[in-house]
């Protein structure tokens, strides 16, 4: 299975001149569109998270009933997670902005109720999220990392990045770099490559938190 692809929406997706609409370019070419900047960020967390194997916008249209009319509801993000073995897990996603999400839950809360019962009915997950799960330390982490990941690879800089480090054992940004070259100018050449192996997980950071020259960085399983 190819790590992230998008169908056709099932519905057609709206601009609008009092939000952001466009569209996001995947890690392996992929293109997929939003609706707001809530949405956009979203898929930019998704796309960078390596256990997703699959991302669809819109990705089907739910009837239900709600004040004696018959509606209609399509959920904004349905993503596969590999768990390992081949065992996938799917989440259905509605990103919604919190104030929203309070300011009307009364008309949400029976399309959530009915996406629930079709997710359950499958199988899958559904879950509501707002900027409180979205615009994290992991989200400006992945926003500033994904520039690197496509950056063509210095084998030089990069084996000597990661041969410094099996001596230095865990350290940090900073350390590394002063450890691996003696001149400045080495350093700024290398700090490219050093994001790229970060950004392509042969290095390992906590990126829930904020990411800095000074923050702990390794190799995970304690090989390149």
């Amino acid at each position: 299975m190819a790590r992230l692809g998008s169908d056709s929406p099932t519905r057609e997706l709206r601009t609008s001149r009092r939000s952001l609409t466009g569209r996001v370019t995947l890690e392996h070419g992929g293109v997929v569109a939003f609706e707001s900047s809530l949405e956009r960020d979203w898929l930019l967390a998704l796309d960078f998270d390596p256990r997703v194997l699959a991302i669809q916008v819109q990705p089907f249209s739910l009837r239900y009933e709600h004040e004696r009319a018959a509606r209609c509801y399509t959920p904004d993000v349905r993503a596969e997670y590999g768990l390992g073995s081949g065992l996938v897990a799917t989440v259905v996603y509605e990103v919604k902005p919190l104030e929203e999400l309070q300011a009307n839950w009364s008309t949400y809360r029976p399309r959530f109720k009915t996406a629930v019962r079709h997710c359950r009915s499958h199988g899958w997950r559904f879950k509501v999220v707002t900027e409180r799960h979205i615009r994290t330390a992991l989200l400006d982490n992945a926003k500033f990392l994904r520039r690197y990941r496509g950056l063509p690879e210095q084998d030089l800089y990069v084996q000597q990045l990661l041969y410094t480090l099996r001596a230095l054992g865990r350290t940090t940004p900073q350390a590394l770099l002063a450890a691996a070259y003696w001149a400045e100018e080495s350093r700024m050449a290398a700090l490219p490559m050093l994001w790229k192996l970060i950004a392509t997980r042969r290095l390992g950071a906590d990126l829930q938190l904020p990411l800095t020259m000074s923050a702990p960085i390794w190799l995970p399983g304690g090989s390149a």
